[in-house]
């Protein structure tokens, strides 16, 4: 009976060693396809290690699992694991809190994401850095439902569910293209391959570029010099498949510490119809990736992305300028205000401004895409570029023709896959709008009642009324004005001269700086009173300012363009001093006032200046009566009559 007992706890043993054997193969499997970077396949192992029924560590699997998810950007699966990762309450990891609250960012679950993250910067004894991600979820809640007038259609390019970037060359774009259809069960890798554009969104087959360029791995993120005789792309360090230590130390094969096959930028050359084999370029190093090159229009400097040590965190972006022929100088990070403790990726420069992804920035979550504008060799702080462009996954790789108003970006945002697509986006010709204040131009008042008549012309010249409005108090003119469509704008007020401004079709700037302020002179009316401001005089003094040269100017110019009429100048004073004093200073003014619009070149015998000093007091303010400063400038004053 011993030995019966005996026999079966050996038969139990070994059969429980063999499972814990094969579940152990099974995560070996998987960890070697994740060094490999090939996650479908370790995804694959490392569920059958968790269904076996003896469990090496459930935790340690359900980790694996979810950060598998995470890397084939597959968020929702990756959500749910990592929610069951953290039922583990004892064994759980801080980390995995930050990605878990990073991934609720991802199915747009930010209040939730904000818990997260405070749960994860108390756990690291850091509760005020928390404030930082909290902001980024307001800010996504805030955003959207914003959505810029984009039109953001999927093109027909298929990217094997990875979009590995792209650039335009000839006719189309160059991008990579999957070496194989079968990209849902098994990783595939990408070759560089060209394809010509027919029509929106829709591209031609593609053919990979001949040559030598395209090895066994990865090619992707191409950046062409503006001759198109050069391209820079990311490629793997290496073809090895085997990865022996002593092997890698004696043949020197590029793999990192950790035998990974890291991330190398290359140059190539074109020769004739052909690309040359992409040669490794001195930013690389078998320690770190250097990734998603983008060349500047002239060739000197190249921008790119890498998970260097001494960095801000995740990937930088950086530049290296050239030095002489060949070489490219140390690497420069673009600082702060670009770089976040996340990932920056995708650099693109476009005239004066830098396009690139960003995690760490304010965002919807995952990768969105940022402009910053580039001043000499500083970056301002970047902006979010918004809805379509970006969602809460990942958009990237964006490259733009801002002469045709067109260009691409990739994104995994539809389905729960996690695949990308390539996206076209076309931005319409915003109209023109143009403002204004109508202006009495000798009061300076804002004109109120003024109709605004705007009107179409046609190219046989008729004319089609499409707007008409009457100003407020505020004088406000607004006209809004589509691009390539000729226009005539006619202003009518009965106390103010008529004008209209032909407004053409292109090259609108002239027209434009004629808005702003709106001048109109009032049609004189017998014996209407207008007040003029801005006319000074020294104190107790008849002598004019020279700051009130300007309103004078205006006068002589009313005038001349009114030259049958004739006007009293009239001087005015407060009550304060004595009335004859005041009558005498108030005369002196006035005719101070006629002797410079007649050096202007109006005629005498069309002014009459005369000072009434304070007989006219236009308030309460008589003597004896207690005013204020204000209520005594008043009263102080030039005024015409006609």
């Amino acid at each position: 009976m011993k030995r019966d007992i005996k026999n079966s706890i050996v038969i139990v043993l070994i059969f429980v060693s063999g499972v814990t054997f094969g579940q152990k193969k099974h995560l070996d499997k998987g960890d070697e396809f994740f060094k490999k970077r090939m996650y479908i396949e370790a995804i694959e192992e490392y569920k059958i290690a968790l269904e076996e029924k003896v469990v090496f560590s459930k935790y340690k699997m359900t980790k694996r699992i979810a950060e598998t998810y995470k890397m084939l950007f597959d968020y929702e699966s990756a959500t749910n694991w990592y929610g069951k990762l953290a039922q583990f309450s004892d064994e759980s990891e801080p980390k995995y809190i930050f990605d878990y609250a990073i991934l609720l960012c991802n199915v747009e679950k930010y209040e939730e994401a904000k818990g997260k993250f405070k749960l994860y910067f108390d756990a690291i004894g850091k509760p005020e850095a928390s404030n930082k991600y909290e902001e980024i979820c307001d800010w996504a809640i805030q955003n959207k439902d914003k959505v810029n007038l984009v039109n953001v259609v999927k093109t027909n390019l298929e990217t094997g569910g990875r979009s590995m970037g792209l650039d335009f060359y000839k006719d189309g774009v160059v991008y990579s293209k999957p070496e194989s259809n079968d990209f849902s069960t098994k990783t595939v890798y990408y070759d560089l391959a060209y394809s010509k554009r027919s029509d929106t969104a829709v591209f031609d087959s593609s053919r990979v570029l001949p040559g030598e360029l395209n090895n066994s791995f990865y090619e992707g993120t191409p950046s062409f010099t503006t001759n198109q005789s050069k391209l820079y792309y990311t490629g793997n360090a290496t073809e090895v498949t085997k990865y022996r230590d002593k092997k890698v130390k004696r043949k020197g094969i590029q793999l990192s510490k950790e035998g990974l096959n890291i991330l190398h930028v290359y140059e190539s050359k074109k020769n004739g119809d052909s690309w040359t084999k992409g040669k490794s370029i001195g930013i690389n190093s078998t320690d770190y990736d250097c990734v998603f090159p983008f060349i500047t229009e002239d060739g000197n400097r190249l921008f790119f992305a890498s998970n260097m040590p001494e960095g801000f965190g995740g990937f930088d972006l950086y530049y290296s300028e050239m030095e002489g022929d060949t070489a490219w100088g140390k690497p420069v990070n673009l600082g702060g205000a670009i770089n976040s403790e996340l990932d920056e990726m995708f650099p693109y420069v476009d005239s004066d401004t830098l396009y690139f992804s960003s995690k760490g920035n304010k965002g919807f979550g995952g990768a969105d895409i940022f402009k910053s504008a580039i001043i000499d060799n500083s970056f301002s702080d970047p902006k979010n570029l918004g809805k379509p462009y970006n969602s809460s996954k990942d958009d990237f790789s964006f490259i733009i023709n801002n002469k045709e108003r067109f260009g691409y970006f990739s994104s995994n945002r539809e389905g729960t896959h996690g695949y990308d697509n390539i996206y076209e986006f076309n931005i319409p010709e915003l109209p023109d709008t143009i403002r204004g204040i109508a202006i009495n131009k000798i009061t300076e008042s804002p004109i109120e009642g003024l109709l605004v008549k705007l009107y179409e012309v046609s190219d046989s010249g008729s004319q089609q009324i499409v707007n008409e409005f009457s100003t407020n108090d505020d004088g406000k003119v607004e006209l809004i004005l589509k691009k390539h469509v000729e226009y005539l704008v006619t202003f009518f007020h009965p106390g103010f001269d008529a004008q209209s401004f032909e407004i053409p079709a292109e090259e609108r700037a002239d027209i434009v700086a004629k808005f702003g302020l709106l001048l109109f002179f009032p049609i004189p009316k017998k014996n209407e009173i207008i007040k003029i401001d801005n006319i000074y005089f020294d104190y107790n003094k008849a002598t004019i300012k020279e700051s009130s040269f300007p309103a004078l100017d205006v006068i002589s110019e009313y005038l001349t363009k009114n030259s049958d009429i004739k006007v009293e100048l009239s001087a005015h004073t407060d009550s304060r001093g004595s009335g004859s004093y005041n009558l005498r200073l108030s005369d002196k003014r006035a005719k101070s006032v006629v002797s410079h619009l007649i050096k202007s070149g109006i005629s005498k015998s069309r002014l009459v200046g005369k000072g009434y000093g304070e007989k006219k007091l236009v308030n309460k303010c008589a003597n004896n009566v207690e005013c204020s400063d204000e209520e005594h400038q008043e009263n102080r004053r030039v005024e015409m009559k006609v």
